[in-house]
């Protein structure tokens, strides 16, 4: 796991900044993680409680490590590194590396909300990236990244910013097309398609507890 500034390969040169989260944002972090935490604890209970029949603990133990993994993707440590010649983002094996002389332009949002009327009463700070070819080389969002360390990854950077206190999902989108992910272009699909899943496993632990064939 890339999480330390000595693990930045030597290829890309001397160090000349270092940008992590700051610790407050390990609370929001896992608040975003409640539902994977619930769910896991609910299956690893589940476990312990009925002791399965060994194909249907193997499922069982399937859905704890996604739901471990959905937590992991927020939890895990984060860092930025710039050199002379890249900016650096760690991930989970390595560093994904992006030329600085590639970098068209930054744009930072203070505030992005999924709709107009969201019932947020603060949005998240986002960070993009574009390339040459105006797409989407770096992106850093909360509730992983908060708005100070955002404003000092752009300026480190170097490249022209674009930056927005407040807008919504959808005008982001539509101003910078090849900026915005799909799940911020459309939060409602994403949401079905989280609330689908939770009730997918929900169904399967009802199905479980009904005591059905595969449950020894």
């Amino acid at each position: 796991m890339a999480d330390s500034v000595r693990q930045v390969p030597a290829r890309y040169g001397p160090v000349r900044a270092v940008l992590r989260p700051r610790l407050g944002s390990y609370g929001r972090r896992l608040l975003s993680c409640l539902g994977p935490l619930l769910v896991g604890a609910v299956l690893l209970l589940f476990l312990w409680a009925r002791r399965p029949a060994p194909g249907v603990a193997l499922a069982v133990l399937a859905l704890v490590l996604l739901a471990a993994a959905a937590c992991w993707v927020r939890l895990r440590p984060a860092l930025v590194v710039r050199t002379d010649s890249h900016v650096l983002r760690s991930r989970t094996v390595g560093f994904a590396a992006t030329p600085l002389a590639e970098l068209e332009h930054v744009v930072t949002v203070g505030d992005l909300r999924r709709t107009p009327g969201s019932r947020r009463t603060a949005g998240r700070p986002h960070l993009w990236a574009a390339g040459r070819s105006g797409r989407r080389v770096l992106a850093l969002e909360g509730p992983v990244w908060d708005a100070r360390t955002l404003e000092d990854v752009a300026v480190a950077l170097g490249a022209p910013r674009v930056h927005v206190e407040r807008t919504t999902a959808r005008e982001a989108a539509a101003r910078w097309p090849r900026l915005v992910p799909w799940g911020l272009r459309h939060p409602r699909l994403r949401s079905v398609a989280s609330s689908a899943g939770l009730l997918a496993v929900l169904a399967l632990l009802v199905w479980l507890a009904l005591g059905l064939p595969g449950t020894g």
